[in-house]
Protein backbone atom coordinates (compact mmCIF):
# COMPACT_ATOMS: atom_id res chain seq x y z
CA UNK A 1 0.00 0.00 0.00
CA UNK A 2 2.76 2.41 0.87
CA UNK A 3 4.20 2.14 -2.63
CA UNK A 4 0.77 2.75 -3.95
CA UNK A 5 0.69 6.06 -1.99
CA UNK A 6 4.05 7.02 -3.49
CA UNK A 7 3.09 6.06 -6.83
CA UNK A 8 -0.12 8.21 -6.42
CA UNK A 9 1.55 11.14 -5.17
CA UNK A 10 4.09 11.11 -7.78
CA UNK A 11 0.92 10.95 -10.43
CA UNK A 12 -0.46 14.10 -8.45
CA UNK A 13 2.23 15.88 -8.79
CA UNK A 14 2.52 15.25 -12.65
CA UNK A 15 -1.18 15.47 -13.08
CA UNK A 16 -2.26 18.61 -11.68
CA UNK A 17 0.31 20.73 -13.39
CA UNK A 18 -0.33 19.67 -17.01
CA UNK A 19 -1.83 22.84 -17.77
CA UNK A 20 1.03 24.39 -17.29
CA UNK A 21 3.35 21.66 -18.17
CA UNK A 22 1.71 21.07 -21.54
CA UNK A 23 3.65 23.37 -23.47
CA UNK A 24 7.26 22.61 -21.78
CA UNK A 25 9.80 21.67 -23.70
CA UNK A 26 12.44 19.01 -22.16
CA UNK A 27 16.26 18.75 -23.90
CA UNK A 28 16.69 15.47 -25.27
CA UNK A 29 16.49 13.86 -28.89
CA UNK A 30 14.23 15.32 -30.80
CA UNK A 31 13.64 19.19 -30.82
CA UNK A 32 16.08 20.86 -28.59
CA UNK A 33 15.09 24.07 -25.89
CA UNK A 34 16.21 26.02 -28.71
CA UNK A 35 13.59 24.87 -31.38
CA UNK A 36 10.45 24.23 -28.92
CA UNK A 37 11.23 28.05 -28.14
CA UNK A 38 11.16 28.79 -31.62
CA UNK A 39 8.11 26.91 -32.37
CA UNK A 40 6.51 28.33 -29.11
CA UNK A 41 7.02 31.77 -30.20
CA UNK A 42 4.58 31.23 -32.62
CA UNK A 43 1.21 30.43 -30.32
CA UNK A 44 -0.57 33.30 -29.77
CA UNK A 45 0.25 34.90 -26.36
CA UNK A 46 -2.62 34.78 -23.58
CA UNK A 47 -4.22 38.43 -22.39
CA UNK A 48 -2.98 39.17 -18.75
CA UNK A 49 -5.25 38.91 -16.46
CA UNK A 50 -7.68 36.49 -13.85
CA UNK A 51 -8.00 32.65 -15.50
CA UNK A 52 -10.00 29.67 -14.34
CA UNK A 53 -8.12 26.35 -14.81
CA UNK A 54 -10.21 23.63 -14.89
CA UNK A 55 -8.60 19.81 -15.41
CA UNK A 56 -11.16 16.31 -16.24
CA UNK A 57 -10.55 12.84 -16.56
CA UNK A 58 -11.49 11.81 -19.85
CA UNK A 59 -10.19 8.58 -19.70
CA UNK A 60 -8.19 5.56 -17.71
CA UNK A 61 -7.50 2.50 -18.59
CA UNK A 62 -5.11 -0.44 -16.62
CA UNK A 63 -5.19 -2.83 -19.13
CA UNK A 64 -2.98 -5.41 -16.87
CA UNK A 65 -5.03 -4.86 -13.19
CA UNK A 66 -7.68 -6.81 -12.28
CA UNK A 67 -11.12 -4.98 -12.38
CA UNK A 68 -11.39 -4.42 -8.71
CA UNK A 69 -7.87 -2.58 -8.82
CA UNK A 70 -8.84 -0.57 -12.11
CA UNK A 71 -12.28 0.51 -10.78
CA UNK A 72 -10.02 1.69 -7.49
CA UNK A 73 -7.55 3.70 -9.41
CA UNK A 74 -10.47 5.42 -11.49
CA UNK A 75 -12.36 6.72 -7.65
CA UNK A 76 -9.04 8.02 -6.69
CA UNK A 77 -8.96 9.85 -9.88
CA UNK A 78 -12.46 10.79 -8.63
CA UNK A 79 -11.53 12.26 -5.80
CA UNK A 80 -9.18 14.93 -7.37
CA UNK A 81 -10.24 15.00 -10.74
CA UNK A 82 -12.36 17.58 -11.88
CA UNK A 83 -9.61 19.88 -10.17
CA UNK A 84 -10.64 24.05 -11.00
CA UNK A 85 -8.28 26.55 -10.15
CA UNK A 86 -8.12 30.81 -10.43
CA UNK A 87 -4.53 32.00 -11.01
CA UNK A 88 -3.78 35.39 -12.06
CA UNK A 89 -1.20 35.62 -14.96
CA UNK A 90 1.01 39.55 -14.72
CA UNK A 91 1.86 41.18 -18.12
CA UNK A 92 5.04 40.72 -17.86
CA UNK A 93 4.39 36.65 -18.03
CA UNK A 94 1.75 37.19 -20.47
CA UNK A 95 4.58 39.01 -22.76
CA UNK A 96 7.20 36.03 -21.99
CA UNK A 97 4.34 33.57 -23.34
CA UNK A 98 6.17 30.47 -23.63
CA UNK A 99 9.69 31.68 -22.13
CA UNK A 100 9.56 30.44 -18.65
CA UNK A 101 7.67 27.09 -19.39
CA UNK A 102 10.64 26.01 -21.43
CA UNK A 103 12.87 27.21 -19.00
CA UNK A 104 11.15 25.62 -15.91
CA UNK A 105 10.72 21.90 -17.98
CA UNK A 106 14.45 21.80 -18.77
CA UNK A 107 15.05 20.61 -15.11
CA UNK A 108 12.81 17.34 -16.16
CA UNK A 109 14.26 13.91 -17.34
CA UNK A 110 12.16 14.09 -20.21
CA UNK A 111 12.59 14.49 -24.61
CA UNK A 112 10.25 15.80 -27.51
CA UNK A 113 9.58 13.15 -30.31
CA UNK A 114 7.63 15.87 -31.46
CA UNK A 115 6.78 19.70 -31.03
CA UNK A 116 5.04 21.89 -33.58
CA UNK A 117 3.01 24.97 -33.11
CA UNK A 118 0.93 27.76 -35.22
CA UNK A 119 -1.27 30.65 -33.42
CA UNK A 120 -3.45 28.69 -32.60
CA UNK A 121 -2.55 24.92 -32.36
CA UNK A 122 0.24 22.70 -30.47
CA UNK A 123 0.98 19.70 -31.01
CA UNK A 124 3.64 17.59 -29.19
CA UNK A 125 4.83 14.15 -27.92
CA UNK A 126 7.18 13.57 -24.82
CA UNK A 127 9.42 10.78 -22.72
CA UNK A 128 9.94 11.51 -19.22
CA UNK A 129 11.42 9.39 -16.42
CA UNK A 130 10.14 9.52 -13.37
CA UNK A 131 12.31 7.89 -11.05
CA UNK A 132 14.18 4.82 -11.97
CA UNK A 133 11.69 2.35 -12.52
CA UNK A 134 8.56 4.87 -13.98
CA UNK A 135 8.27 5.99 -18.08
CA UNK A 136 5.75 8.29 -19.05
CA UNK A 137 5.01 9.33 -22.75
CA UNK A 138 3.05 12.75 -23.08
CA UNK A 139 0.90 13.39 -26.31
CA UNK A 140 -0.24 17.14 -26.45
CA UNK A 141 -3.29 18.35 -28.78
CA UNK A 142 -4.54 21.99 -28.07
CA UNK A 143 -5.72 25.15 -29.36
CA UNK A 144 -6.36 28.73 -28.10
CA UNK A 145 -6.75 32.25 -28.30
CA UNK A 146 -5.88 35.64 -26.45
CA UNK A 147 -8.25 34.61 -23.80
CA UNK A 148 -8.60 30.74 -24.00
CA UNK A 149 -7.10 27.41 -24.51
CA UNK A 150 -7.90 23.94 -24.65
CA UNK A 151 -5.58 20.46 -24.01
CA UNK A 152 -5.96 17.11 -24.70
CA UNK A 153 -3.26 15.56 -22.83
CA UNK A 154 -2.74 11.38 -23.27
CA UNK A 155 -0.64 9.85 -21.12
CA UNK A 156 0.81 6.46 -20.92
CA UNK A 157 3.04 5.34 -17.86
CA UNK A 158 4.68 1.88 -17.02
CA UNK A 159 6.81 1.06 -14.17
CA UNK A 160 6.85 -2.11 -11.88
CA UNK A 161 4.60 0.20 -9.26
CA UNK A 162 1.44 0.72 -11.72
CA UNK A 163 -1.00 -2.19 -10.70
CA UNK A 164 -0.50 -4.51 -14.45
CA UNK A 165 2.61 -2.98 -15.24
CA UNK A 166 0.82 0.32 -17.06
CA UNK A 167 -1.95 2.58 -17.51
CA UNK A 168 -3.46 5.17 -19.90
CA UNK A 169 -4.62 8.12 -18.69
CA UNK A 170 -6.51 10.93 -20.55
CA UNK A 171 -7.10 14.50 -19.51
CA UNK A 172 -8.27 17.74 -20.45
CA UNK A 173 -7.23 21.05 -19.72
CA UNK A 174 -9.77 24.13 -20.20
CA UNK A 175 -8.45 27.68 -19.22
CA UNK A 176 -10.87 30.65 -19.72
CA UNK A 177 -10.27 34.11 -18.79
CA UNK A 178 -12.55 35.08 -16.39
CA UNK A 179 -11.76 38.98 -15.58
CA UNK A 180 -9.45 41.59 -14.34
CA UNK A 181 -6.76 39.94 -11.30
CA UNK A 182 -8.02 41.16 -7.99
CA UNK A 183 -6.53 44.26 -6.98
CA UNK A 184 -3.03 42.75 -4.31
CA UNK A 185 -2.69 39.69 -6.41
CA UNK A 186 1.15 39.09 -7.13
CA UNK A 187 0.31 36.34 -9.85
CA UNK A 188 2.94 34.66 -12.17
Amino acid sequence: MRANSHRNRQMYRLILPLGVLTLAACQGRGPDAKAVLHEGAKLVKPLPGLYRSTTRLTAFDLPGADPQTEDLMRDKFGQILPQTRDFCLTPAAAERGFQDLVRESQQGDCTFDRFVASDSRLSAEMHCRLGPHLTSTVSVEGIGAPDHSHVDLNLVQSGPSIPGGGETIALAVDNVRTGECPAGNPGR
